[in-house]
């Protein structure tokens, strides 16, 4: 009996982080062969320099996620010598830490642009292959079915002070990705969107932050966080693999997500008031 072909996965964002440990635990499953993207390539080849060490096959594509003709040029190349697109994951995105009215509109939009538009022109471009890949599998049995991974945020059900543009460009992946379930379940497509709360990363090091104390506790969070890119990536490939629609990962944020359901206006007068007191307190301490 010939061994099964490698199935193909394209992670965004594959650089450094959550990118690069979803290519690591896919690596270690086996059977992937992965195409790490990332708008700097250097980071990208280092992820496939490690995914090697496990034994699985790997490219790197320097890509801006924004850039739609950029996916579209990846399609075409890929569908040369892959007859089917087993997963897609959208990972790529930037933070930024600014209250309405402050900061640059351009690095608002910016952040807009690559979470929420760089996802849905990969989410575009690719979805019609992964609806081809669906029917293939179906008619050859085959047991696995494509899936697209959105990463989003708790922060897209919590918008927290201060995180608007992060927030609101999240909250714009779930919907879409919401959409997405309904519109690909007929196809045998699964859709996921994953919202972690604060976890051990690096993306606060390329983030925007207006005043200082926004760092500060920014960093204290992740500083602080139960929960790291391994472990998020290990529930978010979980739950694509049994075609759930959520994966809230962290206790922190699987208990604020129940609250904002439940209470939302209490909820978000705790919030108004634990800022306000980080406001004063970031005033006494002169910080901003």
């Amino acid at each position: 009996m010939s061994p099964s072909p490698p199935r193909l996965a394209i992670v965004t964002g594959a650089g450094s982080g959550l990118g690069r440990e979803f290519c690591r635990q896919l690596a270690r499953a086996g059977g992937w062969h992965l195409v790490a993207v990332d708008i700097e390539l250097a980071g990208a080849e280092q992820t496939v320099a490690e995914v090697r060490q496990f034994g699985a096959a790997g490219e790197a594509v320097a890509m801006d996620v924004t850039d739609a003709a950029g996916w579209t040029a990846l399609r075409e190349r890929l569908q040369h010598d892959w007859p089917r697109l087993d997963l897609l994951v959208n990972n790529a995105g930037v933070c930024m830490s600014a209250e309405v009215g402050d900061g640059d509109l351009a690095a608002w939009r910016r952040v807009i642009e690559v979470n929420y538009l760089g996802l849905l022109a990969g989410c575009h471009v690719m979805t019609p292959w992964l609806k081809a890949s669906a029917a293939a599998s179906q008619e050859t049995s085959t047991r696995h079915s494509p899936a697209i991974i959105n990463i989003a945020s708790i922060t897209a059900y919590l918008p927290a002070p201060a995180m608007g543009a992060y927030a609101s460009s999240k909250a714009a992946v779930v919907a879409l990705t919401e959409a997405m379930y309904a519109e690909l379940r007929p196809h045998g497509v699964h859709v996921t969107a994953v919202a972690p709360g604060f976890f051990r990363t690096r993306l606060l090091e390329r983030g925007t932050f207006t005043l200082r104390r926004h760092r500060a506790q920014a960093e204290y969070l992740t500083r602080t966080a139960k929960i790291d890119a391994a472990s998020v990536a290990r529930v978010a490939l979980a739950a694509s693999a049994h075609g759930r629609l959520y994966a809230i990962t962290g206790r922190r944020a699987r208990w604020l997500w129940r609250i904002k359901r439940l209470a939302p206006r209490i909820l978000f007068r705790v919030i108004a008031r634990r800022y306000q007191r980080i406001i004063i307190r970031g005033d006494a301490d002169g910080v901003g």
